[in-house]
């Protein structure tokens, strides 16, 4: 008589365990069916979830890098928000689009401080890219008010015509981002920073964007956004207040302004030493 062969006790293990995994997930499989949930459906919210908390975990880390004048550490969190922008769930995900475009154009910025034009204009594409993708998967006028602020850098960092190209319609996009969302702060925000350094012939001006900065400020006073929706901008509205009555030479309102920037974000260094220095210089 043919001897059986003996499966080893531990492989034996594996089968039995293996086998009730199996069974379990036929019976998780059969229910979902039954209620009507495809079982790829709750793999596509779990990874959802994943890809909104690591959004979350990101933010407060723009904003430290922001205030500390970090620029590799915010290039490294570019380059993150890049890798979770094209993985399946990110590629439809407003929200990762609209991070990408955020931190570049903080980014491009510190370039334009720089007078590193070549750099800025390569970011400023990239981000118009992410910003419109963010617009056209549900951002609306927070991507819309972001595209207007990009289009503004890139009319100052394009050279030939893109001040005549971009400028225009930076303007458009942002009174279009506000005529979708007149109570947005940050809307209100990048209308009034974009404005600040555009021609008076064309809605720019001091005056324009001190209007659109305090108006920006109000409505700080109640905004309550939570996730995936953005929350910065608050110490941004106060500085770009303070910058716009430095150009209409009200540096003692000036200074209240970046003071009250300092309160509510301690240490940010563009403050403390670039633009108080800067105010104090001018007396």
């Amino acid at each position: 008589m043919e001897r059986r062969r003996r499966v080893p006790p531990r492989a034996a293990d594996v089968i039995v365990r293996l086998t009730t995994v199996l069974r379990r997930l036929a019976a998780a499989t059969l229910s979902l069916a039954l209620v009507g949930v495809a079982p790829h459906t709750i793999s596509a919210q779990a990874t959802a979830t994943a890809s909104v908390a690591l959004l979350d975990s990101l933010r407060p880390q723009i904003e430290t890098a922001l205030v500390r004048g970090d620029w590799p550490t915010l290039d490294r969190i570019a380059a993150r928000l890049r890798a979770v922008a094209a993985t399946p769930a990110g590629r439809n995900d407003a929200w990762a689009h609209y991070d990408l475009a955020y931190t570049l154009h903080r980014r491009v910025s510190g370039l334009i401080a720089e007078k590193n034009n070549a750099r800025a204009k390569t970011l400023v594409d990239e981000a118009l890219t992410a910003a419109e993708r963010a617009r056209t998967l549900g951002a609306g006028a927070h991507a819309r008010a972001l595209q207007g602020a990009l289009s503004g850098q890139m009319a100052a960092v394009g050279g030939g015509i893109s001040p005549m190209r971009f400028g225009p319609r930076a303007l458009s996009q942002l009174d279009e981002a506000a005529t979708a969302a007149p109570n947005d702060p940050r809307v209100a925000l990048l209308n009034g920073m974009t404005r600040l350094n555009a021609p008076s012939m064309f809605g720019g001006g001091p005056p324009r964007a001190e209007a659109e900065l305090r108006k920006a400020i109000r409505l700080f006073a109640t905004d309550r956004n939570a996730s995936p929706l953005p929350s910065w901008g608050r110490t941004d509205a106060h500085i770009w207040l303070g910058l716009a009555l430095q150009a209409q030479n009200k540096r003692a309102e000036a200074r209240a302004e970046f003071d009250r920037a300092l309160a509510i974000t301690p240490g940010h260094r563009w403050i403390i030493e670039t633009l108080i220095p800067e105010l104090e210089r001018a007396r």
